[in-house]
């Protein structure tokens, strides 16, 4: 039974150090088996294995604690040389980790033991007795007694207990919820602040020149300029270092690579780029499809990389680097690329395509991300069911980022991930359609301009708007969600959204400027369950209106939505 002592909050905890605990402990098995052994990375794993093993006696998961003092002793033997380190031993260690962490991950959920370690630990003991010198090795200083070998016992107990004491922590543990409402009133005090920024403005012009005039501008802008320090601190607290994604596929890449006999190295590269811990949540399942899509799709085996004048060992770059209000990341191969006549067979075969449609052959890469697109003849482990591309398409885009692909065959492929940073608050720009207001997220928007009616041409019965060299197809923001028709505007204006190679325009009465919103949830009982697939929320102006914000991908998936009356879907132009 789970003991009592232990709560929810504490099992969090030990589970969340446990985590970081063990990726330390793949990656050091990792350097070793690429670089060899090396004393230094030896000694970092000790340190927290050891603190693991006594975090686990606390929680009362006694297997898992004598199997860590197992891994401890065979690292120990490694250390002192009575344990070389073989293919054997590292397939050994890596399979004993991976039962660590599914026992760790086990006993977490229900507070009491489920996994057996016994087949594991009793591996680590062959391991002891078949490589252990016959001479004894020398002991190992228990931390933290190294360093205190000259003091009597008593001043080293004493030298321990005083430093233990004294030890200060510059971190405090928060859960995300506490931040995730902490924003929020932030987002609160942006509203209000905006509308005090109006009324400062109002009462100045009506006081005048006079002195009350302008100590009102001044204690406004002294708000605004607080209101806005506060903000970013806020949001700097919720960003963590992408590391904590990237950590997580070196191991995947090494198992993955030895199943299907190739030789694969991971390069990893600004894994300190730091972004919304709300993104880095998300994004591990698409990294996690485009790695394996690399490693099954891209990287050939050694035999045909050196046929091809290529080296055996194949690279995959994980890449991450901000630009702007956006990071930008990129999953690279050297692989056999893709072949764009090749997915035009495959789009014909599975009916993405028709035979005489004409896509140029970046287009015809694009096609990789449709749903129940795949290149493979036959079903496996890892592909050939049509699922992968297209869940990374969806889920970048709920994320309001976009995904492009870039390849040469023979050469290889080149994914690239623009995100946002935060997904909190936005940059947008507001457009005016039907009487309405609505925000449109600023990373789509490819650019904005008017629409003149000599400007608009019919295909097939469809409005299209020739631009440079292409014909962008148009959608009437207003027509789209079935809102009433009012007087005819003078003017429109479009713009100009892209996902991908694509680009469609929406046509709206008005463009208002941008601004920064802050994000929050719309109810489906409000706008509609069909309405709320092409939202992603809604945002509180300065003047308390609300603002809806648009799902920019919704108008690339061709149908219309009503926000006013309940009714059927029907087809929009598609998009070009």
């Amino acid at each position: 039974m789970p003991d009592p002592s232990v709560s929810a909050e504490l099992l969090a905890i030990y589970l969340e150090d446990a985590r970081g605990q063990l990726e330390g402990l793949d990656h050091a098995l990792l350097s070793l088996e690429r670089d060899g052994f090396d004393p230094a990375v030896v000694a970092t794993v000790l340190g927290p294995l050891h603190t693991l093993k006594g975090n686990s006696g606390m929680m009362g998961f006694g297997s898992i604690k004598e199997y860590v003092h197992r891994l401890e002793d065979v690292f120990a033997s490694v250390s002192d040389g009575g344990l070389a380190l073989d293919t054997e031993v590292f397939d050994r260690l890596f399979a004993g980790a991976s039962a660590l962490r599914d026992a760790l991950e086990q006993a977490c959920r229900g507070g009491v033991e489920v996994r057996d370690l016994a087949p594991e630990m009793a591996q680590l003991d062959a391991l002891l007795a078949a490589d252990r010198p016959s001479s004894p090795a020398p002991a190992r200083a228990e931390a933290p007694e190294e360093g205190l070998a000259g003091l009597e016992p008593s001043d080293a107990q004493r030298a321990v207990e005083t430093r233990y004491v004294a030890a200060r922590s510059s971190t405090v543990r928060v859960d995300f919820s506490q931040l995730d409402h902490l924003l929020n009133l932030v987002g609160e005090l942006i509203i209000f602040r905006t509308k005090l920024d109006e009324v400062g403005k109002e009462m100045a012009e009506k006081l005048g020149g006079r002195d009350a005039g302008r100590d009102l501008v001044s204690a406004v802008q002294q708000v605004a300029g607080v209101s806005a320090q506060l903000q970013e601190t806020v949001m700097d607290i919720r960003m963590l270092p992408i590391r904590h994604v990237f950590e997580r596929f070196p191991r995947l890449v090494r198992d993955l690579a030895r199943q299907q006999g190739k030789q694969v190295e991971l390069i990893m590269e600004g894994e300190a780029t730091r972004v919304d811990k709300a993104i880095i949540d998300e994004i591990g399942e698409p990294l996690l499809h485009l790695i394996r899509n690399s490693l099954d799709h891209g990287i050939e085996t050694p035999a045909v990389r050196v046929s091809r004048g290529k080296t055996p060992t194949g690279t995959i770059l994980l890449s991450a680097v901000q630009e702007s209000n956006h990071v930008l990341i990129t999953i690279m191969d050297d692989g056999a690329g893709i072949d764009a006549q090749v997915v035009r067979r495959k789009a014909i075969t599975r009916g993405l395509l028709k035979g005489d449609e004409g896509l140029s052959e970046r287009e015809l890469v694009q096609l990789i991300f449709s749903q129940g697109f795949s290149t493979a003849d036959q079903v496996g482990e890892l592909s050939g069911r049509g699922v992968g591309l297209d869940v990374v398409l969806k889920s970048i885009e709920r994320l309001n980022g976009l995904v492009e692909v870039e390849t040469v065959p023979g050469v290889g492929s080149k994914f690239i991930i623009e995100l946002p940073l935060t997904l909190a608050i936005i940059s947008a720009l507001l457009v005016e359609a039907a009487g309405r207001t609505f925000a449109v997220p600023l990373g789509p928007v490819m650019e904005s301009l008017k629409l003149r009616p000599e400007d608009i041409r019919s295909i097939n019965g469809r409005d299209t708007l020739r631009l440079r060299d292409r014909i962008v197809p148009l959608i009437r923001l207003a027509e789209f969600f079935g809102l009433p028709e009012g007087a005819s505007p003078e003017r429109e204006y479009v713009v100009i959204l892209g996902r991908g190679d694509k680009r469609v325009g929406l046509v709206v009465d008005r463009l208002r400027g941008q601004q920064e919103v802050v994000i929050k949830p719309v109810d489906t009982a409000i706008a509609g369950a069909a309405a709320a697939t092409a939202l992603a929320g809604a945002t509180i102006m300065g003047d308390g209106r609300v603002v809806l914000i648009l799902d920019v991908a919704a108008f690339f998936e061709g149908r219309r939505h009503s926000l006013v009356l309940p009714r059927s879907e029907a087809a929009a132009p598609p998009v070009a």
